[in-house]
């Protein structure tokens, strides 16, 4: 009897025990459910605020991009789709929204959590490019008039219009000039004669100012290059001689007028892509750009069919010094930028002013007709900025949808 109530016992006390270590297991797994939620709460937290973060990077690289107008990723100015080596994805477009405001969506995503943020931001282009022009036509090599063809160096207006100043040269170049046909040249207060009167040409310019620019001791001691030639920590600030190309005539970086045109939707590598740009604005040139052409022979030379409202640059040149514009054709207000030019047709109108940067006299007979260019300051000091160093101002900041 005793034996059969020992036994009896001891399954009591194995039930007890089964039951003590199930409830055990129980709370140690809610202990653990309890804790692998509070983990995962966290790394949710934690990827919320780097999704966050993440939104905002995209907000601020876009900006970057406005900011510079390069377009790192070719997917639009300002757009962008970037995955960062810890798996999180940045995402970032623009919306114009009219004049110079623009809305920017950025979104950051991470495997647990994303988030958006929407910004209103105000482009503020930079100052125009600005360069001290001593000619209507400037050139690196000789230039020959021919034909009927005027260049006036005296001042006009922005229309070309009237007159509001003697100007400068009308031809100035690093070596000689020629006229020949019935072409005229003015300048420096002379109306356009044949022969053109000596105070009107500048010929083997030295493109020396004799002063201590820098204050160093020396005059005019670097060479026009986009090169610290005298190891002052200064780039062409005391200067000889002509720029070697458009980005050093403006004190700019290599690349940066050809980064601004593909920035704008205005470089263009073939006549054809630019003749269909022209002929989707109806035979026009829209004013305020950098346009780019980055191809040897431009023949025609077709410019804007009516005259631009605002002042533009357009460039045509190649590092070797050689691209060719032949037979020009239309009106352009502004600045034109090439190596070596022939034949300006009779119904060709510039107001503002030509530079070449060809360094032979091959190419550089200007003239074919009743052509006409006009130094105009007023032109010139409304260049385009481009989007180079411009600023962009956030006018409003809060989150959104992640989208």
């Amino acid at each position: 009897m005793m034996y059969r109530l020992k036994l009896h016992e001891r399954g009591q006390a194995l039930v007890s025990s089964i039951f003590v270590v199930v409830a055990l297991m129980s709370v140690s797994a809610a202990y653990l459910l309890v804790s692998y939620g509070a983990y995962e709460g966290d790394r949710r937290d934690n990827e919320g605020i780097r999704a966050r973060c993440a939104a905002e990077e995209a907000i601020n690289l876009s900006i970057a991009e406005l900011k510079v107008g390069v377009d790192t990723g070719g997917d639009g100015l300002g757009n962008l789709t970037q995955t960062g080596d810890d798996g999180r994805e940045l995402r970032a477009s623009v919306v114009p929204l009219g004049g110079d405001l623009y809305r920017l969506h950025g979104v950051g995503e991470l495997r647990r959590a994303r988030a958006g943020y929407d910004a209103i931001v105000q482009v503020i282009p930079g100052p125009p490019l600005m360069f001290p022009f001593r000619a209507a036509i400037a050139a690196e090599g000789a230039v020959n008039t021919l034909g009927n063809i005027s260049v006036d160096g005296r001042n006009w207006n922005s229309g070309g219009t009237s007159l509001v100043g003697p100007g400068v040269f009308g031809i100035s170049s690093r070596n000689n000039i020629t006229n020949g046909g019935s072409s005229t040249v003015g300048g420096n207060g002379f109306a356009p004669s044949r022969p053109p009167n000596a105070a009107t040409l500048e010929k083997y310019a030295t493109w020396k100012d004799l002063v201590d620019n820098d204050g160093d001791g020396s005059v005019d001691e670097e060479l026009f290059d986009g090169i610290d030639n005298d190891h002052d920590g200064v780039i062409d600030e005391d200067t000889q001689g002509y720029p070697t190309s458009p980005d050093v005539m403006f004190k700019l970086s290599a690349g940066t007028l050809k980064q601004t045109a593909q920035a704008n939707g205005t470089y263009f590598a073939s006549q054809t892509a630019y003749e269909n740009y022209r002929a989707a604005h109806g035979g026009n040139l829209p004013g305020g750009e950098i346009y780019y052409l980055d191809f040897a022979t431009w023949q025609p030379a077709n410019l804007s069919s009516t005259m631009n409202a605002t002042p533009s640059i357009i460039i045509q040149h190649a590092p070797a010094g050689n691209a060719l514009m032949k037979n020009v054709h239309f009106q352009f207000k502004g600045l034109v930028l090439g190596d070596f030019v022939e034949h300006i047709n009779g119904d060709f109108l510039l107001v503002g002013a030509f530079m070449s940067f060809g360094n032979k006299a091959i190419g550089n007979a200007f003239g074919n007709g009743n052509a006409t260019i006009r130094f105009s300051s007023a032109v010139l000091g409304q260049l385009p900025s481009g989007t180079m160093g411009q600023n962009v101002r956030i006018v409003a900041f809060q989150r959104a949808t992640a989208n």
